[in-house]
């Protein structure tokens, strides 16, 4: 035996022992059973696991862990060197390990493991899928082969590249893949079967167990975690969110799938070429929403518990601390579901992955800890039901799902013939279900159809005539210019806002003159509009060469700016309606270079709306001449209230005060003025501010329930919360922290008010604060961070990117802390923090 599985096996005694001699319930803040019929046992702990990741269980019942030591690790880290695979085995049964051993070791960056039906096991790393060997049986893997490599990028951020893996009933391996940043990426097979993508994003792919026939499955995920089949058949991924494009998701994926996210776009999920929920045609909605981080699946049939678990999943949330069960039911041909925690746990428990024995005991990982780097803590727990408690017998692995009968019309679509009549499918596209009408539109996609999908572009029916489009756009269908001009000005904006897509995202350069014939057809919504932006600049000459060859390796770094003084032309143009040219306003780059246009704006234009809109974007540029003429308007009695109150609101922003001419705005008529009279008068000291509660608690009892949002956005832009410093909500804000234009999607009021109130308790790791420390005594912070040979990049909010030259640099690193400072509340009353959360609760998700 070599030294090192000698001390291995040697840790592993002093642990049982140790374990057998002390009652576990005396650890310091053991997680909460919430399910009276189960109980939770602590099977291993650090030192004989540490930072433990994927699990799987083999035909013997032994226990295979992933151990990271390669995870962001620490400069001072005296770990192994690499990964390592071990083996855990309860050799007398009595509930803990007797016997640890290395099974494998040698690899960086290990995410996941899983059996296939065949026996063998599979590790997937951030770069590649590997099967591993014991051929002699003695509980080490003596080889290996790579069934699936990442060959690009070179560099990949692990929670971003290769992820989850499982395998169906029928033998086919399923690996999912993280949005690799944005970069240009490919993933290749052992018969060089290669899948690649660019600007695209995650997405789930599928291969035979040697690696071979690999092929894409569904696309459209940001990181899908982990994935696996539930009892019916339903391929399941629990998905993190965007940014702020939320909430975490559940997706049941399908053939073909795209569930709308794109790298092409950035981090924050904001853009009117994305969904999340199904908000665009030819997009999937997801089956629920998770809650922060969602880690790990298990399908809750292959556990001795309850039978009322039968069918159902259970999902570890890493950052919310929990272990949920999730209640699945038919939605259509689809799911949906809802969840209940059955384990909570403190700061110092974070479930990762999960896995169960041929008895049914359910075993998962715990990181412990919510540092990302390698931390040396680790945990593996054992969930059962309490032995006088009923239960179900557990599925076996190798069984076959039995299909549920309310998806049958969804299998019966996928499984047409190529002699399948076009009016069947068609009639498929009437349905009000989306996975079927997805299901038609991908048959329909196949290139016989062709000629039938162009005649249906004039259906009376205007899902056939979206359907249709979306099928030839999926086909690879080149259209001529007369047909695109006709969907163009189709009179169901679905149909018009998909066409401009496919015009941007072909590059239809010859079609740009007719876009405007889109904005002509009714009134456009705001969505239209952002579309129809967002095309334009997908038809710009360095837009189109740079994506169309590729000499950008990170696709979300490659600009796609409006054509010059487009935005100002477009807001002088009064044929235009007012309402689109307020949306115009919006979009306005460098207002203060506007000055002269936006104060004849005001001058000229009475419409509330379009003043609204100039008044906020006067907001930000310090200017006498415009200060005073936000002064005018806000006591102009024969202005709107709301327009005077953003007025006051603008004109807190400006660099000179002008309490003594406002103080007579607090006995105004209108409520809305007062407010912000009041606002404006506290922030010069003109105005006490109301006793505030003294504690983290009486804050959160105070903002629990009620307030206004429209008076929430106010207090979002007012100089005393500073949110819009770093954050943006629909285009308005800074960029230092994420947008938080949907945040209200995937986070509940408690989470929110515990993100204002302790910034520092939870960092997500694209978000994380750096700082550079430079000789001469200066000190930076800043969010991102490049280090190269002899220069340091680090984004700031007053610069953007800042470059020290590393000669001159004393030391850098993570922060401890948030960017976001401590203390935000201390100039909010109680009634502007529950309007603040109003607010943020209130973002209604874009779409149709």
């Amino acid at each position: 035996m070599d030294r090192g599985k000698l001390l291995i096996l040697i840790t592993a005694l002093l642990f049982s022992f140790q374990n057998k001699k002390e009652n576990k319930a005396t650890l310091p803040n053991p997680p909460r059973v919430l399910d009276d019929r189960l109980e939770l046992t602590l099977f291993a702990e650090n030192p004989a696991i540490v930072t433990p990741i994927g699990i799987a269980v083999d035909s013997l019942d032994r226990i295979f862990v992933l151990e990271s030591h390669t995870h962001l690790r620490p400069a001072d880290y005296d770990g192994p060197k690499s990964d390592q695979i071990k083996i855990f085995e309860d050799v007398d049964s009595d509930g803990q390990p007797e016997k640890i051993t290395i099974f494998a070791d040698g690899f960086k960056e290990g995410v996941n493991l899983a059996f296939s039906p065949e026996g063998h096991l599979y590790l997937v790393t951030s770069r590649a899928v590997w099967q591993l060997f014991d051929r002699d049986g003695d509980g080490r893997s003596e080889d290996r082969k790579k069934v699936l490599e990442l060959a690009e990028p070179d560099k990949v951020y692990a929670h971003s590249a290769l992820l989850g893996i499982t395998f169906s009933p029928d033998g086919w391996m399923y690996v999912s893949r993280g949005n690799t940043g944005g970069a240009l990426w490919k993933l290749v097979g052992t018969d060089s079967s290669s899948v690649t993508g660019y600007g695209d994003g995650g997405n789930v792919v599928r291969a035979r167990p040697d690696g071979s026939r690999l092929e894409e499955v569904a696309t459209g995920f940001w990181n899908p975690m982990d994935l696996k089949f539930d009892a019916t058949g339903h391929l399941l991924t629990a998905d993190n969110d965007p940014d702020s494009r939320g909430p975490n998701r559940l997706v049941d994926v399908v053939p073909g799938g795209d569930y709308g996210y794109q790298s092409l776009f950035g981090g924050s999920g904001i853009n009117p070429y994305l969904a999340w929920n199904g908000e665009l045609p030819g997009t999937l909605p997801y089956a629920l929403g998770l809650g922060e981080a969602p880690s790990g699946l298990l399908d809750a049939s292959l556990a001795a518990l309850p039978p009322d678990y039968q069918g159902q999943m259970l999902c570890s949330i890493w950052e919310e601390s929990r272990i949920v069960r999730i209640d699945l039911q038919p939605k259509g041909v689809s799911l949906m579901g809802s969840t209940r925690v059955i384990v909570q746990g403190g700061e110092d428990f974070r479930p990762v992955a999960f896995a169960a024995d041929s008895q049914g005991t359910v075993y998962f990982t715990d990181w412990v800890l919510r540092n990302y780097p390698n931390h040396q803590r680790g945990r593996i727990w054992k969930l059962a039901a309490r032995k006088e408690v009923a239960t179900e017998k557990p599925k076996k692995r190798s069984a076959l799902a039995q299909p549920d009968s309310a998806s049958k019309p969804l299998r019966v679509v996928y499984n047409t013939g190529p002699h399948t009549s076009f009016e069947y499918l068609a009639k498929r596209l009437t349905s009000e279900d989306h996975f079927l009408r997805h299901a038609a539109i991908t048959i329909l996609s196949r290139s016989g159809y062709r000629e039938k999908l162009v005649e249906a572009t004039e259906h009376s029916d205007s899902k056939v005539r979206v359907g249709a489009l979306l099928a030839l756009q999926k086909s690879g269908y080149q259209p001529d210019k007369k047909l695109m001009q006709k969907l163009l000005t189709d009179a169901d904006a679905r149909v018009r806002q998909r066409a401009m897509m496919w015009v941007g995202k072909s590059g239809m350069v010859a079609l740009k003159q007719d876009l405007d014939k889109s904005l002509a057809v009714g009134m456009p919504s705001l969505l239209l509009f952002e579309t129809y932006l967002e095309t334009i600049r997908h038809l710009q000459p360095e837009f189109l060469n740079t994506y169309q060859n590729r000499t950008e390796s990170h696709t979300k770094k490659i600009e796609r700016p409006l054509p010059e003084n487009f935005i100002e032309m477009f807001i002088q143009d009064s044929s235009r309606p007012t309402a689109v040219r307020a949306m115009a306003v919006k979009m306005l780059e460098n207002p203060a270079q506007k000055v002269g246009l936006l104060l004849a704006l005001l001058e000229k234009e009475k419409n509330p709306k379009l003043q609204t809109e100039v008044v906020r974007s006067l907001a930000n540029v310090p200017d006498l001449a415009v200060a005073e003429r936000l002064f005018d308007l806000a006591k102009s009695k024969s202005t709107s209230a709301n327009v005077r109150a953003e007025a006051l609101l603008a004109l807190s922003r400006q660099p000179c005060d002008f309490s003594v001419k406002i103080k007579p705005l607090q006995d105004d008529a209108s409520q809305e003025v007062k407010l912000e009279a009041a606002r404006y008068l506290r922030l010069y000291g003109a105005a006490p501010l109301p006793k505030q509660p003294a504690t983290y608690e009486a804050w959160k009892k105070s903002a629990q329930k009620g307030g206004d949002a429209p008076r929430g956005r106010k207090v979002f832009y007012s100089v005393q919360a500073v949110c819009s410093s770093c954050h943006a909500i629909e285009g308005r804000g800074g960029d230092l922290g994420p947008d938080l234009t949907n945040v209200g999607q995937s986070k509940s009021r408690d989470q929110l008010i515990r993100a204002i109130l302790l910034p520092s308790a939870e960092i997500s790791p694209e978000w994380q604060g750096w700082h550079v420390d430079l000789k001469n005594g200066e000190s930076y912070l800043g969010r991102q961070i490049d280090v190269g040979e002899k220069e340091i990049d680090l984004y700031t909010q007053d610069k953007g990117f800042v470059t020290f030259q590393k000669k001159d640099v004393k030391d850098y690193g993570m922060s401890q802390t948030s960017l976001m400072p401590e203390g935000l509340q201390n100039q909010l009353t109680v009634q502007d923090m529950r309007d603040l959360l109003a607010f943020l609760q209130s973002r209604e998700k874009s779409g149709w």
